[in-house]
């Protein structure tokens, strides 16, 4: 201990303090399975590179500072350590640079490429190496310490000159596609290697230039080596975050590129109510099994029900897309295994083409969401960016047109669909539901046009006039006499946050002469996740006026107990994909009865969407649901229509 105390020791002390480091990271590397296998052996080789750096100067700063080390190393057997630390603190600027070039996947695929990254570390290797044969560029003093002949001696230092600029110059055109903390990681851990050089020359010490060295590879550990970020835990593929990034540096790097999207219908819906172990479990199945169709074992799980399988090099019309494909339909016949039941999942492929299709990130986002629309409808072919996506968002485009004049051209109508009550045998509420019928295209469905009005800011009058049209119709109709007790509407997301929202509703009610209590608000899961303050000042306001809320489409989202438990709403209605995949098997059939269960468990009332047959309008009365809602009771109607509907099933 007396000899580390030592100010002329202190070396010593930051070989050790470097060596315990190094350790940790290893420890941490090697107990981490990271999403890229080159960067990962990249690294490992440069931690395995520097650790040898400690470990030589360490036994070059003993032999320096205790006599008695000088009788156990020889003269000779000191300038071994020497020269083979020399050796490996050269590497380490060229696994660095390699380093780099495996974040940004920057492959050395031909002979001059190789050659430009490689000479400067060959170069500084034969110069070590030289000091067995002449002291030209340096010599071994009787000290034990490296003692440089200017100018040639200075040659060596060249090539690491030459990494830095062209580090400097992938960091300025690459860390763009990085996030910031990623990006100023990726610059700290530039500047902490470059800055060992000046370290090394004015203290004169190897010892404080290998502990920077060991500083930085920390920070890679907590950065880039740490899997989180870039691999899904569930899954074992990359994340949405690891996908975007392989984008956006595939296309600064003009790389050609095809992605085959995997949508497993109703994955969403399942990974939501099964526990973890068992969500993990189908992911890990579903996953393990397109890695080894995948090349170079590039899947990645952005979320929710969608896989991405990258095939380099290629474009969406090569052959092994489509065989790849085939083989995926084969397999997804087949049933999955959850819980040790089985369950049969259905799977929509796509294809986007980098750059041909797709050429930058907003593209990409674009494209996207008009797949998503697309997936929707589809059938089992592959769906082609290059065959549907210019059509549909020149579709969009009218739609949008059509909406935005769409109420001043009276071609908007609320439509009502009756709800039913086993317990009372009547129908006491209702769903209003809005209805666009445009003279040439007829019928536009709600799911098409209501995003577009969001998006072009029309929904705020549209909402307005759906609520004015359900108080008219329950003030100047007999729905009341004949059992109507309340009415649902959809409230949006865009609604929900404007400040003045539970006043225009209250003012509008009153205008009507419509109790508070006869108006049921619903909002999504979505909506219920992204909620901000306004949007819970206006619930609050409305619930304390007496206005009830419903949760729509639950089941569609990633709710858990906690989230349900504390949701501001009286009734929960079960999503129609829910009720209808529970009479395709078993398993899908106790994922309704659970979310069921746990709903009642709450005290909260239930409507079952999507009902369509007899028999699941029995299997869901058996399960004690609240209400029930479907084609099997009634298809959406105008006013008129649903009054006489009321009078006549009421009655």
């Amino acid at each position: 201990m007396e000899l580390l105390l030592r100010p002329q020791h202190y070396n010593i002390t930051f070989n050790l303090a470097a060596l315990m480091l190094i350790a940790v990271i290893m420890s941490i590397h090697l107990s981490e399975e990271a999403q890229y296998s080159k960067q990962k052996h990249i690294f490992g080789a440069m931690v395995v590179d520097a650790f040898v750096v400690n470990l030589l100067g360490l036994a070059s700063q003993i032999y320096l500072a205790i006599d008695a080390w000088r009788d156990f190393i020889t003269p000779e057997g000191i300038k071994y350590i020497l020269i083979a630390e020399k050796v490996f603190i050269y590497l380490l600027p060229y696994f660095a640079m390699r380093y780099v070039m495996s974040l940004f996947q920057l492959e050395l695929d031909n002979i001059p490429k190789i050659a430009i990254i490689a000479i400067p570390t060959v170069y500084a290797v034969v110069f070590c190496f030289s000091g067995f044969w002449t002291d030209f560029f340096y010599f071994i003093s009787d000290e034990g310490k490296v003692v440089y002949r200017y100018p040639q001696g200075a040659t060596v230092n060249i090539g690491v000159i030459l990494y830095f600029i062209f580090a400097t110059y992938l960091l300025i055109k690459y860390t763009k596609t990085l996030s910031s903390e990623k990006a100023i990681a990726l610059w700290l851990f530039y500047f902490l290697m470059m800055a060992g050089i000046p370290i090394r020359i004015m203290s004169k010490s190897g010892s404080v230039f290998e502990f920077s060295i060991s500083i930085a590879l920390l920070l890679c550990v907590y950065t880039f080596q740490n899997p989180s970020e870039f691999v899904d835990r569930m899954s074992g593929a990359g994340t949405r975050n690891a996908l975007n990034f392989y984008i956006s540096t595939s296309l600064i790097q003009k790389k050609e590129f095809t992605i085959l999207g995997i949508h497993v219908d109703k994955l969403a819906v399942i990974l939501g109510v099964e526990p973890m172990e068992a969500a993990s479990d189908l992911l890990n199945q579903i996953s393990s099994y397109l890695k080894e169709l995948c090349p170079d074992g590039n899947l990645f799980y952005p979320g929710e029900a969608d896989f991405m399988m990258v095939f380099p090099d290629m474009t969406p019309d090569e052959s092994v897309i489509e065989k790849t494909v085939e083989q995926i339909r084969k397999r997804f016949k087949e049933p999955w295994k959850i819980r040790g039941d089985e369950i049969k999942l259905l799977q929509s492929p796509y294809t986007i083409g980098f750059p041909e299709e797709v050429d930058s990130m907003d593209r990409y986002s674009e494209v996207m969401s008009v797949l998503s629309k697309a997936i929707l409808r589809q059938n089992r072919d592959i769906l082609r960016v290059s065959d549907l996506s210019l059509k549909m968002v020149e579709h969009d485009k009218k739609i949008d047109n059509i909406v935005k004049h769409a109420l001043d051209d009276g071609h908007m109508e609320v439509y009502y669909q009756p709800i039913y009550t086993p317990a009372t045998g009547r129908f006491s509420s209702c769903e209003a539901l809005l209805r666009l019928k445009d003279p040439q295209l007829g019928f536009i469905s709600p799911a098409v046009f209501m995003p577009i009005a969001e998006r072009n800011g029309t929904i705020l009058a549209i909402d307005k006039y759906v609520l004015s049209s359900v108080c008219e119709m329950i003030s100047t109709t007999a729905a009341r006499e004949y059992g109507l007790e309340y009415v649902e509407i959809n409230l949006s997301i865009v609604d929900c946050i404007q400040t003045n929202l539970a006043e225009n509703v209250l003012k509008t009610l009153s205008k009507y002469d419509v109790k508070p209590s006869e108006i049921n608000l619903e909002i999504t899961e979505t909506s219920e996740e992204g909620i901000n303050a306004v949007m819970e000042e206006n619930v609050r306001k409305l619930m304390a006026a007496g206005v009830d809320f419903s949760m729509d489409d639950f089941g569609t989202g990633y709710s858990n107990i906690a989230r349900v438990a504390n949701m501001p709403v009286k009734i929960f209605k079960l999503d129609k994909s829910i009720i209808q995949s529970a009479f395709d098997s078993e398993v899908n059939y106790m994922v309704m009865y659970n979310m069921v269960k746990i709903i009642k468990s709450l005290g909260k009332e239930i409507v079952a969407e999507g009902v369509e047959t007899g028999e699941q309008a029995r299997q869901i009365i058996k399960l004690g649901c609240n209400h029930i809602q479907g084609f099997f009771y009634s298809r959406p109607m105008p006013k008129d229509q649903f009054v006489e509907f009321l009078k006549e099933h009421n009655s």
